[in-house]
């Protein structure tokens, strides 16, 4: 018999087995390689393309716009990204809007919206959220990722119930994160 999750309070907390799915979600707007005073420290260069970037220097403010694609070791896909920077320009907040998918290795996570907290080190995936592992699938309306316990709460707001779809072995895995070279316009779904 396999254990898959345990209520609590707030919801459901997964198992650190589960929870490693969504750790991918610690990549979803850039899982920082270390802490150093809450920022984001990017594991390497980040490339972001876009319709439209708009600065905003007196408030700190980067808001890219018209099929966004990031990329780092993962690719984030969405219609709008805002980076929140400090006085010091590190990046504090990362939030992504619209169809958000993020894609590293044989993991998808989708939804409305995904907010990086810089200081907290949390991601929050709202709108319908799904994460996806191989054949592994859970849902709910909330998807909360800690990312300096690699743990995880999934909440339903609507009726109470997360839904978590887990696969024997995992069913068939691929590794969906196209080479560096590659058009990520693709995968994000966006026309050409």
């Amino acid at each position: 018999m396999h254990r898959c999750c345990r209520p609590s309070e707030k919801g459901v907390r997964l198992p650190s087995l589960l929870a490693a799915v969504f750790v991918l979600a610690a990549s979803t707007v850039g899982a920082a390689s270390g802490k150093e005073g809450g920022e984001y420290r990017p594991r390497g260069p980040i490339t972001v393309t876009s319709r439209t970037m708009e600065a905003y220097k007196d408030k700190g403010l980067i808001v890219f716009k018209g099929e966004v694609v990031a990329r780092e070791e993962f690719v984030l896909c969405s219609d709008e990204l805002h980076l929140y920077a400090d006085e010091n320009r590190e990046i504090k907040e990362i939030v992504a809007l619209g169809n958000v998918k993020v894609v590293e290795g044989d993991k998808t996570a989708v939804g409305r919206k995904a907010v990086y907290d810089g200081v907290k080190r949390v991601i929050v995936l709202t709108g319908e959220p799904e994460v996806r592992q191989c054949a592994n699938v859970i849902t709910g309306d909330r998807i909360t990722i800690y990312l300096d316990d690699e743990n995880a709460v999934v909440e339903s707001e609507r009726d109470g119930r997360v839904r978590a779809v887990i696969t024997p072995e995992g069913g068939e895995c691929a590794d969906k994160t196209p080479p560096p070279d590659a058009d990520d316009r693709a995968l994000c779904g966006f026309g050409r």
